[in-house]
């Protein structure tokens, strides 16, 4: 790598204060600086991919086409300062599917390094990592959100060393969640998904007249109803208007719109990239190629008319109790399958409707989809990109997909974006980088981390990238220095011990005091206000 590079590459990246005078910064800034603790600063670097066509998600139903599906896949890297060097504290992963009738957006990984306690948090400070994570999953609710589709977030909670950042784990502060742990975190990290009003735009703080229906879906295999519930966040059990949006031992899987429910129970079970569901759909799918056993060649016809459907699995309650003996679920440690639906206001059971008519559904949209049964459209030769082509107005030059499902409504504002767009080609080969470098210790994490950024910049043909955000969030609580990022309540008041008090009973006194007070004198209790129950005889 050139000199000359480096030292453009190693130049202070743009403060999100600094920038709103030359560049239009996009509300994932502005919501992260409204979130984030007060004065402490974080680098955002946020990659994206263009919408493109990719494999359907769901399995077609006999007799019909698969649906036309995009992908977009979105990572965000947040860093901090320390000593003049930047550091990776916590990654995100997210890949958006969207279909005719549904939006899906699935959390693909997570991972932190450890580090983030060289900010030095002051002790009761909210996990900035949650507050990152829920404030980069509601952005992208709101901008791939339809007014007439529902929008669902899926994600698979599993309890690993390191997902992300190779060799953390070997850093003694990094601290990993249990099984237990790790599922509590992601609910309480979705929990504000569901309320986005709890994420302000500073630049448009006027409520949406009309707010999507939101709930939750928790299933924890081998977890009756009642230990899953001890998985939602505490305030939610306490409070019974959020415990109603929350739905332990469910699933959204048969409501979701564009799945018949009459439709085969391989049909309403997405396959998602490493997902564990998705390998036990792929060994399923072996018995519809199968020959039938002895045993079933003697069933009735009319037993054995099942197309599309498996022998073994006949609901979606069988298949979730056979989950529960699958080895990423039997291993010891409790697994967890998180869901967030969002259904729009006035969303009727027509626009709920699936795909049970192949040649009118296809006739009716051929206009939007292209020739019915032609083949999905491939991207053109993947270049080195110039700053121009990197900008995100440059989606209108991507390959040519159905509008409505790669291009939600945004405002001018929306358009210009603090994400850097890559093609898929050079997207993957930025996450292999990271699969390869080493967090292990701070030294080597800080190295590893500056190869990271400046290989990116390289690839995308950009001198610096990246967002400096200043925090703004005032937070009420302790002050005692600490590494901070503990999940806790702000400004939690605590009932002082006169308040909750014992009733004096008839006849007893105020007490003795014994000598005076500054004057070493001890206060003693009267009889009274530690009494055993009588006894009855």
């Amino acid at each position: 790598m050139c000199a000359d590079l480096l030292v453009i590459l190693t130049q202070p990246t743009l403060s999100l204060r600094e920038g709103t005078g030359t560049l239009s910064v996009d509300a994932l800034l502005r919501k992260l600086a409204a979130a984030l603790p007060k004065s402490h600063r974080f680098i955002i670097h946020h990659l994206s991919t263009p919408p493109t066509s990719c494999p359907a998600i769901y399995s077609a139903p006999p007799g019909q086409r698969p649906e036309r599906t995009t992908c977009e896949s979105h990572f965000l890297s947040v860093s901090i300062n320390h000593n003049d060097r930047q550091i990776q504290v916590f990654a995100l992963e997210v890949l958006v599917y969207a279909t005719q009738y549904l939006t899906t957006l699935f959390v693909s990984k997570a991972d932190s390094t450890g580090y983030i306690h060289l900010l030095n948090l002051p002790k009761g400070t909210p996990s900035p990592l949650k507050t990152i994570s829920s404030t980069f999953i509601t952005h992208l609710v709101e901008a791939r959100r339809r007014k007439d589709r529902q929008l669902v977030v899926s994600l698979f909670a599993r309890s690993q060393d390191q997902y992300l950042f190779p060799g953390s784990i070997e850093n003694p502060t990094k601290h990993v969640l249990d099984d237990r742990g790790l599922i509590k975190w992601w609910c309480r990290v979705l929990e504000p998904v569901l309320h986005p009003n709890d994420f302000p735009d500073p630049q448009n703080p006027t409520p949406r007249p009309k707010k999507p229906t939101a709930s939750a879906y928790l299933r924890v295999p081998s977890c009756d109803i009642h230990e899953t519930r001890s998985f939602f966040p505490p305030h939610v059990r306490r409070t019974p208007s959020l415990l109603a949006n929350w739905h332990p031992n469910r699933d959204p899987l048969r409501s979701l719109s564009g799945r018949s429910p009459t439709s085969p129970e391989r049909c309403l079970i997405p396959r998602f990239p490493d997902d564990p569901k998705s390998r036990f759909v792929d060994e399923l799918d072996d018995e519809l190629t199968e020959p039938p056993s002895a045993s079933q060649t003697k069933e009735s016809p009319s037993k054995g008319k099942r197309p599309g459907r498996w022998r073994s699995v006949r609901s979606l309650e069988q298949f979730w109790e056979l989950m529960a003996f699958r080895q990423e679920c039997s291993s010891g440690r409790l697994v967890g399958f998180l869901w967030a639906v969002f259904t729009p206001a006035g969303f009727s059971a027509e626009d709920r409707k699936g795909t049970s008519s192949p040649t009118q559904d296809h006739a009716k949209h051929n206009g939007d989809f292209g020739p019915v049964g032609g083949p999905p459209e491939i991207p053109s030769a993947l270049q080195p990109l110039d700053a121009d082509t990197l900008h995100p107005e440059a989606r209108a030059s991507s390959p040519k997909t159905n509008a409505k499902i790669t291009e939600p409504p945004t405002s001018p504002a929306q358009k210009k974006s603090s994400a850097l767009m890559l093609p898929a080609k050079h997207y993957a080969r930025i996450n292999r980088l990271l699969l390869h470098l080493d967090y292990a210790d701070l030294d080597i994490a800080a190295e590893s981390s500056k190869r990271w950024i400046e290989d990116v910049a390289v690839c995308a043909g950009k001198e610096s990238w990246g967002f400096e955000v200043v925090g703004e969030r005032e937070m009420v609580g302790g002050g005692g220095g600490g590494g901070g990022g503990g999940d806790v309540v702000e400004g939690a008041n605590v009932l002082g011990g006169g308040l909750v008090r014992k009733k004096r009973r008839d006849g007893e006194g105020e007490g003795v005091e014994v000598g005076k007070e500054g004057e070493g004198a001890v206060n003693v209790l009267a009889m009274g206000l530690v009494r055993k129950k009588p006894k009855v005889r």
